[in-house]
């Protein structure tokens, strides 16, 4: 394929894939279904959005040197190695390239600016539940860290070292059973590292906050996150506990929760208690769909390219 006719498709691939179809996903209640398949589709989206953004911008500035698109950049280095400045491009198509590298530069800066702000909030507040923090109570069921106060919150602070942490007012509206499926879930998210999931949506969404599918996206996974951790919870406890858990911290309400945390409120609190009380019918074509087409778009990029 013709480096030109690589870029406009990458082009457009680049902007369905930043557009219409999460926004299209977003809305979908199928796959409340299959969540966890769900996941991998948009991280699929989100890897191949990213790289077609990228290979489309190269590309169309690569596009007088002829050829693929690895002809192209060896033509392009070889002309620059050779003493020719403008690698054979002109002013229009050298300003294409470097947008490339400063899209590139943002992406990758952002990353990991995110990676590091989250682990220091993270740090920093387990730092201060370790300070503050009172023993957990003897005869309630499982362990964790209780915060006096108030408000209903739950949830956990990933990392090497991480932290459940309940508050006092959550602890006192909760019985046993119901205490059990919370940290059932935060455990969910702890064991799963679904931090590592969310963390590359959090950066798209900051590198490039004026897309709307970009935000749909992060709103979407974090809401998926939070029915997988529900689905491996039920697994270890009654499910009618986790949804009138959840409603009850949710009711509640009036503490907030840490930059970087896991709620057990996370997400669509109702549409999850819904979910809990009336589970939908798993689907086994519709999981192989999801899983199908996120292999199609993790390689989808490199055939264009190639």
């Amino acid at each position: 394929m013709s480096v030109s006719v690589a870029g406009y498709s990458l082009a457009v691939l680049a902007v369905a894939l930043i557009g219409p179809v999460p926004a299209l996903l977003a809305r979908a209640r199928w796959t409340h279904r299959e969540p966890r398949a769900a996941l991998v589709c948009w991280q699929a989206i989100g890897l191949s959005g990213g790289l077609a953004l990228l290979g489309s911008i190269t590309a169309m500035a690569l596009a007088p040197l002829g050829g693929g698109l690895l002809a192209a950049l060896g033509t392009w280095v070889t002309r620059l190695a050779g003493g020719d400045l403008t690698g054979g491009l002109g002013t229009w198509h050298q300003v294409l390239l470097v947008a490339t590298f400063v899209v590139y530069a943002r992406l990758v800066g952002v990353l990991a600016a995110t990676v590091y702000r989250t682990w220091n909030d993270r740090r920093r507040h387990r730092d201060l539940v370790d300070l503050v923090a009172d023993p957990w109570p003897t005869g309630r069921p499982g362990n964790g860290h209780v915060l006096q106060h108030p408000g209903a919150a739950a949830y956990c602070l990933p990392g090497r070292a991480p932290r459940v942490v309940i508050t006092s007012g959550a602890l006192d509206a909760l019985d046993d059973a119901e205490l059990r499926a919370v940290l059932a879930h935060e455990d969910a998210h702890l064991r799963e590292r679904h931090d590592l999931v969310a963390l590359p949506f959090a950066a798209w969404t900051r590198a490039l906050p004026w897309f709307p599918g970009i935000r749909r996206a992060r709103s979407a996974v974090d809401s998926l996150l939070e029915m997988v951790a529900d689905d491996t919870a039920v697994h270890r406890c009654e499910r009618n506990a986790l949804a009138s858990a959840l409603a009850r911290i949710a009711t509640i309400g009036g503490a907030a929760t840490p930059d970087g945390a896991f709620a057990s409120t996370g997400g669509t609190t109702l549409a999850r208690v819904r979910r809990l009380l009336d589970p939908p019918e798993r689907s086994g074509a519709l999981r192989a769909v999801l899983y199908g087409t996120a292999a199609l778009l993790f390689v989808l990029p490199a055939l264009v390219l190639l």
